[in-house]
């Protein structure tokens, strides 16, 4: 006996074969691009790591260009959603102990490979002008997502910014990148220093850019 489904919803089984694809792709070059960057990856890499041909990738992709351009802007929209989920927790409510260490150790999981992906991105964008513009759009997204989470932060400590919240941004998302350059490679120990430097400093360069409700 035939069984129909009644789920309305439901996408169709070749939609939902091609979507599955898709993300296995996805998730294999993650580690791929990360390993052999950009110009040192081969479509054969990504369809290998994957346990995909050549003809399953070209049945999602045209290039490994917008492999990475699809992988980079969910890598980015992924370290923002755990921005938000940290300071949106009633978990921690204190900046210097609390939220800034939360955040931190929350997407360390993820923080080398987005600062690779970034990294690769950021030096084709300068030799490429059409992956440049889309550099620049998929950067300013970001920028304008990690600057609301930097709002909801500011909020949940009762204070407000004493410059452009974008400037306190861009001065914490440039430290914390700063500090995941400089684990790059480092020895062990040397890593963990920067990252302790890097938990010690923040919480000092948000409350010098910003003052209490009361103040503001």
């Amino acid at each position: 006996m035939t069984v129909v489904s009644t789920d309305e919803n439901a996408a169709p089984a070749p939609a939902r074969s091609r979507e599955n694809t898709r993300a296995r792709l996805l998730g294999a070059a993650v580690d791929v691009f990360a390993e052999k960057g950009l110009h040192g990856t081969t479509v054969d890499d990504i369809a290998g790591a994957a346990g995909f041909t050549r003809g399953a990738f070209y049945s999602n992709f045209a290039t490994k260009e917008d492999v990475f351009y699809a992988l980079f802007e969910a890598q980015s929209e992924l370290m923002v959603s755990l921005v938000h989920e940290v300071v949106g927790s009633p978990d921690v409510d204190t900046l210097d102990g609390g939220l800034v260490g939360a955040v931190l150790e929350r997407l360390r999981p993820h923080a080398r490979t987005w600062y690779l992906l970034q990294a690769e991105f950021r030096l084709h964008a300068i030799r490429d002008t059409d992956a440049g513009r889309l550099y620049l759009a998929q950067r300013t997204r970001f920028d304008r997502e990690f600057a609301d989470a930097v709002r909801i932060a500011l909020a949940r400590i009762d204070r407000k910014p004493t410059v452009p919240v974008e400037v306190v941004a861009e001065i914490v998302s440039s430290l914390y990148l700063s500090s995941l350059a400089a684990e790059a490679g480092a020895a062990p120990d040397d890593a963990l220093a920067s990252r302790t430097l890097v938990a010690q400093t923040l919480p000092t360069v948000v409350l010098g850019l910003s003052a209490t409700r009361d103040d503001a």
